[in-house]
């Protein structure tokens, strides 16, 4: 017990504030996700409402995506086993499964979702471990409806496997033969016995679990990709088309290669390079070689866990160095990165997904107020200027200009004029020397308002608009 008090105190002490931060802007999205499907209404929702597929905000596009770092359901099965019904873009249909209705008929699967989504949240509510075991919502899917709903009651570590792997390391007896939610409970109440993590957030005992002992992760390493595999694509857009989408619900995990494979083994943490940056990580499965090359070109396959795939804002060399005293710099070649800097990358990626927004304002030295023109340092990155932030400061002030929040006020002096700038207008969308103007194009916003800003789908919010969802 003493060595695991000793990783809950270190956690605490080193990680915590990082962790605090994510979490008050997850916090933030929960319960909007909540107040937009409240429980009570979840039996009049309509299915345009409820399907992924339809390029909207769903309730099933929130627990999937938008609230993935409340838990990671990310493949595993497809949609349609996943969510009971799911819409297909490339044949323009809605999809189901006998399990709802022998028929598969649409309507009458989304009246026996909804029911039992209902049936389920009542019994979470309540506690009712029968009538949760007995639900028939597939399980990811379940349990992350729990956590989302009942943060406080339920814990989101949804794969039994992983489930299984931290009560051995915590050394917690149980039998076997206990359903995966029996075992969670034991779980909990471990959590619930440690005076330093009983009046903490189910929230930070999953993610010391996971910064503590990450279940079958061996490795580290960097994948660097082609451009040529994706012409004129952002970076944006291969997150969110190819590592969202196509490698999981078309390809089910398979990354085809053209020449030799990583020599690396099951369990490896892979982070995908592109253009001297990171934009993605995955866990590595398995490595195949095609008997045949596949158009041609492609010779074998690394297959990735599809619940693992995460993309996040582009981790930079500067960050990677800070991180790895022995990494130098990117390159084409794929580089094998110090196992014992794990922990520090999965919570770099954490905050990169969930806590950070990339177009905050770095300190620097200019005389203009040139934005949007990019410099090579070890990565090409939009500039940035501290004197535009200064004079919108000047302008504005120091306080959050949609909900009123002033860090000084709240935190005290040490923490007066803390604050983050927004660009009204996405730094990726300005010409080269586009000179930006502080009181028409910044804005001073809290973290969390700025988080909400970027948390819209395909896009941002307006300041005003966030005004609107405060006010109503």
């Amino acid at each position: 017990m003493n060595n695991i008090s000793d990783a809950i105190n270190d956690f605490i002490e080193l990680k915590y504030d990082d962790f605090d931060m994510n979490y008050q802007a997850t916090e933030v999205l929960r319960q909007t996700f909540v107040k937009q499907y409240p429980s009570k209404q979840i039996e009049k929702m309509q299915l345009d409402d409820y399907v992924v597929g339809k390029e909207k905000e769903s309730f099933c596009y929130w627990l999937e995506t938008k609230l993935r770092s409340l838990g990671s359901i990310k493949g595993g099965s497809p949609a349609d086993k996943k969510f009971g019904i799911y819409y297909n873009k490339k044949h323009n249909e809605y999809r189901t499964i006998q399990k709802w209705d022998k028929d598969e008929d649409i309507d009458k699967a989304f009246i026996k979702i909804k029911n039992e989504i209902s049936k389920l949240l009542i019994a979470g509510k309540n506690r009712d471990i029968d009538s949760i075991i007995d639900n028939q919502i597939s399980p990811m899917f379940k349990y992350k409806i729990l956590t989302t709903y009942y943060p406080k009651k339920y814990l989101s570590v949804f794969s039994e496997s992983h489930v299984d792997y931290f009560l051995k390391k915590l050394h917690i007896p149980y039998d076997n033969k206990l359903h995966v939610e029996e075992k969670r409970r034991l779980l909990l109440d471990f959590k619930n016995s440690v005076d330093e993590l009983k009046n903490k957030e189910n929230y930070f005992f999953t993610a010391f679990l996971y910064q503590w002992s990450n279940p079958k992760v061996k490795d580290i390493r960097l994948l660097p990709m082609s451009k040529d595999e994706f012409p004129k694509w952002t970076y944006e857009e291969i997150q969110k088309d190819f590592f969202l989408d196509e490698l999981i619900h078309d390809n089910d995990g398979h990354y085809n290669f053209p020449e030799k494979g990583m020599n690396a083994s099951k369990g490896t943490l892979v982070l995908f390079q592109l253009d001297n940056q990171i934009i993605a990580s995955a866990k590595l499965l398995d490595v195949i070689k095609h008997d045949e090359p596949i158009d041609g070109d492609y010779k074998g396959a690394y297959i990735f866990d599809t619940r693992s795939i995460k993309t996040f804002e582009p981790i930079t060399s500067l960050e990677m160095k800070a991180i790895d005293s022995t990494f130098k710099k990117f390159s084409q070649v794929k580089q094998t990165i110090d196992f014992a800097c794990f922990e520090d990358i999965i919570a770099l990626i954490q905050l990169k997904s969930d806590g950070l927004i990339t177009e905050e304002i770095p300190e620097d030295e200019t005389d203009k107020y040139p934005e949007g023109s990019k410099k090579q340092i070890t990565v090409n990155a939009y500039e940035r200027n501290p004197k535009a932030r200064q004079e919108c400061i000047r302008i504005h002030g120091t306080s959050c200009v949609v909900c009123g929040f002033d860090s000084g006020k709240v935190f005290g002096e040490e923490f007066e004029g803390k604050i983050h700038v927004h660009h009204k207008k996405p730094l990726h969308e300005l010409d080269d020397e586009y000179e930006v103007d502080p009181k028409e194009d910044l804005v001073p916003v809290c973290p969390n308002c700025h988080m909400i800003i970027h948390s819209k789908y395909g896009g941002t919010y307006t300041v005003e608009e966030i005004g609107d969802f405060l006010n109503n």
